[in-house]
């Protein structure tokens, strides 16, 4: 049994209407858009509400979007957050977001209520669980949480991300403590005036013990390659697998259509080394454009930059680099022969699955965590930016090549995928016991 309570069965056949929040990046958001197509694949409807910058990226896949308010590239791209990410100051970053989320908090507030009215199953991301859990609450409806990121749930076997100093039982129980009292600590006023507004009593406890107690379905959705079920969580926990878009709706979507170009480019030379950030700003434009110019000019390797939401200054024009905006990691990555990335789960994910060597390029959160798990797992190599220096990343590059990390990362690749992450997630949400 999924929650030894009253049990309401979703049946197959059952049409039911699920309001999917995704507040974040685009690699928070990208894994919801897959969440969606297998929801609404399964004959479900689906509406998914996620800020307004997104519109183009999840009209494109024919799903219903509902815009919140806020531009989070916008944010990142403030001359206090950039000094931020440069630092690495986590904590700092995640209080001035927060403050700055007071700012357009009530507007989102009526976004929620109204954009989920009509939604029989609310799922939420963990930076909407405040508010999606009082939205059920007060509507009686059916919710549960997806995370495309590391655990927040206790547990001894690992340490929370982004508190990972140590690594032993004690410190680890601890370490979630201090993650959960933190965001209380940021969120409870926000949270009990908004549930008052509902006309809903005020929580004296942590939101985290609330949907402990109430033992709200808690779904990770990455591989367990990465880290296993721990066996103190309860059943209403899983690890399901990473979302992945489904192949066919990616080669349909015309976002997704891959430059001719680059196609001529790829077939001229040896495979090249992706060079990417995903959604966060390079920390030193500055300096990674002259390790960039280094590597060009101190080996023969081909890179390809995509730019994503950095904005580096103009870089050399050389026949050994191609440069994108944006491109579709499924059909890339099997193309390269190593990666550079900043660590982001989302592209870490894409390439683990194409089997791909990794240099991680941690900034902050999640990344370091992570890049101390590819390290670990001998899948690649991790240099925290602020030690990156040309050589070091020359270096990384001719390791990432040896026999053994090739060898481990086509291990890994296969064992990602033989999983099933979008059907199990679709799966469990659509036969999920619900209270």
């Amino acid at each position: 049994m999924f929650l030894n309570h009253t049990i309401i069965r979703l049946r197959a056949f059952e049409c039911m209407h699920f309001g999917i929040v995704a507040i974040g990046s685009r690699g928070d958001v990208q894994p919801y858009v897959a969440l969606g197509l297998g929801l609404k694949g399964r004959g479900h409807n689906v509406t998914l509400l996620a800020y307004e910058n997104f519109r183009d990226f999840i009209e494109g896949y024919g799903l219903e979007f509902l815009p919140l308010s806020g531009n989070i590239e916008e944010l990142l791209h403030t001359n206090d957050v950039k000094k931020m990410i440069r630092s690495g100051r986590f904590v700092a970053l995640g209080i001035y977001a927060h403050t700055r989320a007071k700012e357009t908090q009530q507007q989102i507030n009526q976004e929620l209520v109204a954009g989920l009215a009509n939604a029989d199953v609310l799922v939420t991301s963990l930076l909407g669980i405040s508010w999606v859990s009082s939205i059920a609450e007060k509507t009686n409806k059916k919710w549960a949480i997806v995370q495309v990121g590391l655990p927040i749930t206790p547990t001894k076997v690992f340490p929370c991300c982004g508190i990972d100093q140590f690594d032993f039982p004690l410190f680890n129980r601890f370490s979630y403590w201090v993650f959960h009292y933190g965001f209380w600590k940021l969120n409870k006023k926000l949270v009990n005036d908004f549930r008052l507004t509902l006309g809903l009593p005020t929580l004296k406890d942590s939101i985290f013990k609330k949907i402990a107690n109430d033992k709200i379905p808690n779904l990770y959705c990455f591989s367990s390659t990465l880290l296993s079920w721990p066996h103190n969580w309860d059943e209403h926990v899983k690890i399901t697998g990473f979302l992945f878009l489904p192949k066919e709706s990616r080669d349909q979507n015309s976002g997704d259509q891959i430059p001719k170009e680059l196609t001529d480019w790829l077939a001229t030379g040896e495979r090249p080394v992706y060079i990417g950030f995903g959604s966060i700003p390079v920390p030193d434009p500055e300096l990674f454009g002259s390790v960039i110019k280094q590597m060009l000019t101190q080996t023969q390797h081909r890179f390809i930059f995509c730019h994503g939401w950095s904005r580096l200054a103009e870089l050399p024009d050389h026949p050994n680099l191609f440069v994108v905006k944006s491109i579709n990691h499924d059909w890339l990555f099997p193309r390269c022969k190593a990666a550079i990335i900043h660590g982001g789960i989302g592209t870490l994910a894409a390439c683990m699955k194409a089997r791909l060597p990794l240099i991680i390029l941690s900034i902050l959160y999640d990344q370091p965590f992570l890049g101390k798990i590819v390290s670990k797992k001998k899948i690649g190599i991790h240099i925290p930016f602020k030690k990156l220096t040309a050589e070091k990343l020359i270096m990384a590059i001719e390791t990432s090549q040896s026999s053994e990390i090739r060898a481990n990362t086509i291990d890994v690749g296969n064992g990602i995928n033989n999983e099933s992450g979008l059907e199990t997630t679709v799966e469990l949400l659509c036969s999920v016991q619900f209270t």
